[in-house]
């Protein structure tokens, strides 16, 4: 006898994370994967409360088969208690940590929209150059959620020295209400980190890795700002100015790179020379040639646009994301 189709339905649904649920302080119903990683997976779930009340919310889980490795699971909770208490509109919202007897769980806010590297892969495909307007705008407003963290002190008003580590396009969201927003802390440090092995291992992704990470003499601020330098190349371009795999070949390519070699301009003759400078300033291989901060680097996006009367806004961006993807329409005033 065949089961009726509305079981199948639901067992159809249960298998795709639909039907799961998390008991902490309220009930979670998973949606739909969002992401998988080597530590863990992202869900797009319902946050369910009394008398209706829903609320969509982003569970980034740690697999069960990584509970075990105990420097990964501090690492996750690290993430969790350190972003707890960021709280910038260009930075992801960090609601709750949580476990249960077989999950540990970190519950954020769930931004509908894509990813910097989506947007810049949808520009290369359609063989379309990103508006030199819509390009400052995203990094400066990045920038501002980077000082921010940069500059963060905890409660008893000690300084707690964040470095993010692992600025890169796929951690960079973009709403499609036209709102940029950091995330993923997952390898940052800061005073309180329970794991620190900075000079042991390598952290962030190779093609945005500042010189002084890879020669492991340490990260700072400056070194995100570095890592931002190569992103504002690579929007601009649609090309990584570091397309490497290893740390060799990133140490081999940084002793015999010179300023043509990240001059946008090499790509894009026709490229703006003042924002050419910015560009070259934020990827200086000398920390101390490099911006002071994060907003220095803002403002200095932020002048270049008000020189050439380019004054992009959030409802530009939004209208410019409509444009290239066709879910952005619907869910740009949600």
């Amino acid at each position: 006898m065949a089961w009726p189709q509305w079981i199948v339905r639901r067992l159809a649904r249960f298998k795709q994370g639909e039907g799961r649920f998390l008991r902490s302080t309220g009930d979670y119903r998973f949606v739909r994967e969002l992401g998988r990683g080597g530590m863990g997976v992202v869900w797009l779930a319902e946050k369910l409360g009394v008398s209706g009340f829903s609320k969509l919310v982003a569970v980034k889980m740690i697999l069960t088969d990584r509970l075990r490795d105990l420097r990964g699971l501090e690492m996750f909770l690290d993430e969790a208690r350190l972003v707890a208490n960021l709280v910038h509109p260009n930075i992801v919202q960090v609601y709750q940590l949580g476990r249960t007897r077989r999950e540990v769980f970190i519950v954020m806010e769930h931004v509908f929209g894509v990813t910097l590297l989506k947007l810049i892969e949808r520009l290369v495909e359609l063989k379309r150059e990103m508006p030199i307007d819509i390009g400052c705008y995203i990094i400066a407003r990045i920038c501002y959620g980077l000082n921010y963290a940069h500059r963060k002190c905890n409660r008893d008003g000690h300084h707690m020295q964040i470095v993010h580590r692992d600025i890169c396009p796929s951690n960079i969201l973009i709403s499609f209400r036209g709102i940029p927003k950091l995330t993923d802390f997952g390898v940052a440090k800061a005073v309180s980190s329970k794991v620190d092995d900075e000079g042991n291992i390598v952290w962030g992704k190779y093609p945005y890795m500042a010189p002084e990470a890879v020669q492991r003499q340490g990260t700072t601020p400056k070194s995100d700002l570095y890592s931002l330098g190569l992103v504002l190349y690579e929007l601009f371009t649609g090309h990584l100015a570091h397309d490497v795999a290893t740390t060799r070949a990133l140490t081999d390519l940084l002793q015999h790179e010179t300023a043509t070699d990240r001059d946008v301009r090499s790509r894009r003759p026709d490229f703006s020379e003042p924002l050419a400078k910015i560009i070259l300033k934020a990827t200086e291989g000398d920390p101390e040639a490099r911006y002071s901060d994060a907003r220095e680097l803002a403002v200095d996006l932020e002048q270049f646009l008000l020189s050439h009367f380019l004054f992009p806004d959030e409802d530009r961006l939004s209208t410019f994301l409509a444009g290239l993807f066709p879910q952005a329409e619907k869910h740009r005033w949600w």
